[in-house]
Protein backbone atom coordinates (compact mmCIF):
# COMPACT_ATOMS: atom_id res chain seq x y z
CA UNK A 1 0.00 0.00 0.00
CA UNK A 2 3.06 2.29 0.69
CA UNK A 3 4.47 1.78 -2.51
CA UNK A 4 1.48 2.55 -4.54
CA UNK A 5 0.58 5.46 -2.56
CA UNK A 6 4.49 6.77 -3.28
CA UNK A 7 4.03 5.70 -6.62
CA UNK A 8 0.75 7.97 -7.47
CA UNK A 9 2.17 11.14 -5.76
CA UNK A 10 5.30 10.86 -8.06
CA UNK A 11 3.09 10.80 -10.87
CA UNK A 12 0.93 13.68 -10.03
CA UNK A 13 3.60 15.38 -9.35
CA UNK A 14 6.15 14.26 -11.80
CA UNK A 15 3.48 13.98 -14.99
CA UNK A 16 4.91 16.45 -17.14
CA UNK A 17 8.37 15.41 -16.92
CA UNK A 18 9.05 11.75 -17.21
CA UNK A 19 7.42 9.00 -18.19
CA UNK A 20 7.69 5.78 -15.49
CA UNK A 21 5.08 2.86 -14.80
CA UNK A 22 4.24 0.75 -11.02
CA UNK A 23 7.87 -1.34 -11.94
CA UNK A 24 9.90 1.42 -11.54
CA UNK A 25 11.62 2.40 -8.07
CA UNK A 26 12.30 6.46 -7.89
CA UNK A 27 13.20 8.00 -4.92
CA UNK A 28 11.15 11.44 -3.74
CA UNK A 29 14.30 13.69 -3.98
CA UNK A 30 14.46 12.78 -7.67
CA UNK A 31 14.48 15.37 -10.08
CA UNK A 32 13.63 15.63 -13.95
CA UNK A 33 13.92 18.50 -16.06
CA UNK A 34 11.85 17.27 -19.40
CA UNK A 35 11.35 14.98 -22.00
CA UNK A 36 12.95 11.77 -19.84
CA UNK A 37 12.22 8.26 -19.81
CA UNK A 38 12.50 5.05 -17.14
CA UNK A 39 11.47 2.16 -18.90
CA UNK A 40 10.54 -0.76 -16.86
CA UNK A 41 12.09 -1.86 -13.64
CA UNK A 42 14.27 0.98 -13.37
CA UNK A 43 15.80 2.36 -9.95
CA UNK A 44 16.69 6.12 -10.29
CA UNK A 45 17.22 8.39 -7.50
CA UNK A 46 19.08 11.70 -8.58
CA UNK A 47 18.34 14.50 -11.26
CA UNK A 48 18.04 13.92 -14.88
CA UNK A 49 18.40 16.70 -17.04
CA UNK A 50 16.37 17.06 -20.38
CA UNK A 51 15.67 14.83 -23.42
CA UNK A 52 17.34 11.37 -21.41
CA UNK A 53 16.45 8.34 -20.49
CA UNK A 54 16.76 4.72 -19.02
CA UNK A 55 16.47 1.49 -20.44
CA UNK A 56 15.52 -1.77 -18.84
CA UNK A 57 16.77 -3.36 -15.67
CA UNK A 58 19.07 -0.36 -14.51
CA UNK A 59 19.90 1.21 -11.67
CA UNK A 60 21.58 4.65 -11.29
CA UNK A 61 22.05 6.75 -8.37
CA UNK A 62 23.62 10.28 -9.62
CA UNK A 63 23.17 13.35 -11.64
CA UNK A 64 22.83 12.64 -15.48
CA UNK A 65 22.98 15.64 -17.91
CA UNK A 66 20.85 16.51 -20.96
CA UNK A 67 20.46 14.24 -24.41
CA UNK A 68 22.19 11.17 -22.27
CA UNK A 69 20.80 7.58 -23.23
CA UNK A 70 21.45 4.77 -20.69
CA UNK A 71 21.13 1.41 -22.13
CA UNK A 72 19.90 -1.79 -20.14
CA UNK A 73 20.86 -3.53 -17.02
CA UNK A 74 23.79 -0.14 -16.61
CA UNK A 75 24.46 -0.30 -12.74
CA UNK A 76 26.22 2.15 -10.89
CA UNK A 77 28.11 1.37 -7.21
CA UNK A 78 26.39 3.72 -4.93
CA UNK A 79 29.71 3.49 -2.50
CA UNK A 80 33.20 3.10 -2.32
CA UNK A 81 35.22 1.31 0.37
CA UNK A 82 38.82 2.06 0.95
CA UNK A 83 41.60 -0.42 0.19
CA UNK A 84 45.12 1.25 0.02
CA UNK A 85 47.21 3.76 2.14
CA UNK A 86 46.80 4.83 4.74
CA UNK A 87 43.69 2.55 5.34
CA UNK A 88 44.35 -1.31 7.07
CA UNK A 89 40.87 -2.77 6.98
CA UNK A 90 37.90 -2.40 4.17
CA UNK A 91 35.29 -2.97 7.16
CA UNK A 92 33.54 -0.49 7.77
CA UNK A 93 33.28 -0.64 11.21
CA UNK A 94 36.84 1.17 11.06
CA UNK A 95 35.04 3.53 9.41
CA UNK A 96 31.46 3.79 8.65
CA UNK A 97 28.51 4.81 10.99
CA UNK A 98 26.31 3.82 9.06
CA UNK A 99 25.91 0.28 10.79
CA UNK A 100 26.35 -1.52 7.51
CA UNK A 101 27.18 -4.68 9.99
CA UNK A 102 24.42 -4.01 12.33
CA UNK A 103 26.71 -2.07 14.81
CA UNK A 104 29.46 0.16 14.42
CA UNK A 105 32.94 0.94 15.84
CA UNK A 106 32.66 4.61 15.31
CA UNK A 107 30.78 7.72 16.22
CA UNK A 108 31.65 9.90 12.56
CA UNK A 109 32.47 8.96 9.39
CA UNK A 110 36.17 8.04 9.36
CA UNK A 111 35.94 7.50 5.26
CA UNK A 112 33.48 9.24 2.24
CA UNK A 113 31.48 6.42 1.34
CA UNK A 114 28.92 8.49 -1.10
CA UNK A 115 30.51 11.49 -3.08
CA UNK A 116 29.02 14.91 -3.01
CA UNK A 117 28.14 16.89 -6.32
CA UNK A 118 27.13 20.29 -5.84
CA UNK A 119 26.10 19.74 -2.29
CA UNK A 120 23.91 16.55 -3.34
CA UNK A 121 24.72 12.73 -2.24
CA UNK A 122 25.21 10.78 -5.54
CA UNK A 123 27.29 7.84 -6.21
CA UNK A 124 28.11 9.04 -9.86
CA UNK A 125 27.84 11.72 -12.67
CA UNK A 126 27.08 11.87 -16.02
CA UNK A 127 27.85 14.22 -18.91
CA UNK A 128 25.22 15.75 -21.18
CA UNK A 129 24.97 13.95 -24.45
CA UNK A 130 26.59 10.48 -23.42
CA UNK A 131 25.81 7.16 -24.49
CA UNK A 132 25.83 4.15 -22.15
CA UNK A 133 25.94 0.90 -23.49
CA UNK A 134 23.72 -2.07 -22.11
CA UNK A 135 25.22 -4.25 -19.22
CA UNK A 136 27.81 -1.61 -18.07
CA UNK A 137 28.99 -1.00 -14.44
CA UNK A 138 30.16 2.07 -12.85
CA UNK A 139 31.78 1.95 -9.86
CA UNK A 140 31.36 4.90 -6.95
CA UNK A 141 32.72 7.99 -7.25
CA UNK A 142 33.05 8.09 -10.92
CA UNK A 143 32.97 10.78 -13.36
CA UNK A 144 31.39 10.31 -17.01
CA UNK A 145 32.41 13.66 -19.11
CA UNK A 146 30.15 15.08 -21.57
CA UNK A 147 29.77 13.23 -24.83
CA UNK A 148 31.16 9.91 -24.05
CA UNK A 149 30.19 6.64 -24.89
CA UNK A 150 31.20 3.44 -22.57
CA UNK A 151 30.56 0.50 -24.88
CA UNK A 152 28.16 -2.91 -23.81
CA UNK A 153 29.74 -4.66 -21.32
CA UNK A 154 32.54 -2.21 -19.76
CA UNK A 155 33.27 -1.93 -15.92
CA UNK A 156 33.82 1.92 -15.58
CA UNK A 157 36.42 2.24 -12.66
CA UNK A 158 37.90 5.63 -13.36
CA UNK A 159 36.70 8.98 -14.31
CA UNK A 160 35.94 9.21 -18.23
CA UNK A 161 37.33 12.31 -20.25
CA UNK A 162 35.35 14.39 -22.47
CA UNK A 163 33.77 12.77 -25.80
CA UNK A 164 36.43 9.58 -25.41
CA UNK A 165 34.35 6.18 -26.47
CA UNK A 166 35.83 3.46 -23.29
CA UNK A 167 35.47 -0.22 -23.29
CA UNK A 168 36.66 -3.30 -21.44
CA UNK A 169 37.09 -4.38 -18.26
CA UNK A 170 38.48 -2.26 -16.77
CA UNK A 171 36.93 0.55 -19.15
CA UNK A 172 39.89 1.61 -21.42
CA UNK A 173 40.07 4.89 -23.78
CA UNK A 174 39.95 3.60 -27.23
CA UNK A 175 39.44 7.08 -28.99
CA UNK A 176 37.57 9.57 -29.46
CA UNK A 177 34.24 10.08 -31.25
CA UNK A 178 36.00 13.41 -32.98
CA UNK A 179 39.48 15.34 -33.46
CA UNK A 180 40.84 17.51 -30.95
CA UNK A 181 39.47 20.79 -32.15
CA UNK A 182 36.22 19.57 -32.74
CA UNK A 183 35.95 18.01 -29.36
CA UNK A 184 37.48 21.85 -27.89
CA UNK A 185 34.65 23.40 -30.00
CA UNK A 186 31.70 21.32 -28.78
CA UNK A 187 32.96 21.83 -25.05
CA UNK A 188 33.22 25.31 -25.52
CA UNK A 189 29.49 26.06 -27.51
CA UNK A 190 27.92 23.54 -25.47
CA UNK A 191 25.35 23.25 -27.14
CA UNK A 192 22.90 21.58 -24.70
CA UNK A 193 22.70 24.14 -22.77
CA UNK A 194 21.01 26.25 -25.39
CA UNK A 195 16.94 26.98 -25.23
CA UNK A 196 15.02 24.03 -26.05
CA UNK A 197 13.61 25.91 -28.87
CA UNK A 198 16.41 26.78 -30.21
CA UNK A 199 17.21 22.92 -30.19
CA UNK A 200 13.99 22.60 -32.16
CA UNK A 201 14.37 24.89 -34.40
CA UNK A 202 17.63 23.65 -35.61
CA UNK A 203 17.53 20.23 -35.46
CA UNK A 204 18.57 19.57 -38.89
CA UNK A 205 22.18 20.73 -37.99
CA UNK A 206 22.75 17.97 -35.43
CA UNK A 207 22.82 15.28 -38.60
CA UNK A 208 25.97 17.08 -39.38
CA UNK A 209 28.74 18.35 -37.12
CA UNK A 210 29.87 20.70 -40.02
CA UNK A 211 26.27 22.70 -40.91
CA UNK A 212 26.40 23.09 -36.75
CA UNK A 213 29.74 24.58 -36.48
CA UNK A 214 28.69 26.99 -39.64
CA UNK A 215 25.79 28.18 -37.54
CA UNK A 216 27.58 28.91 -34.08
Amino acid sequence: MKRLIKFLILKIRLRSKVQFNYSNIVSFNSSFEGANKLYKNVSFSGKMGYGSYIADNSCICGMVGRFTSIGPNVVCNPGTHPYTYPYVSTCPLFFSNRKQNGVSWVDEVKFPELRYIRDTLYAVEIGNDCWIGQNVFIVGDVTIGDGAVVLAGSVVTKDVPPYAIVGGVPAKIIRYRYSDSDVAFLLHKQWWNKDIEWLKKNKEVFLDISKLKSLL
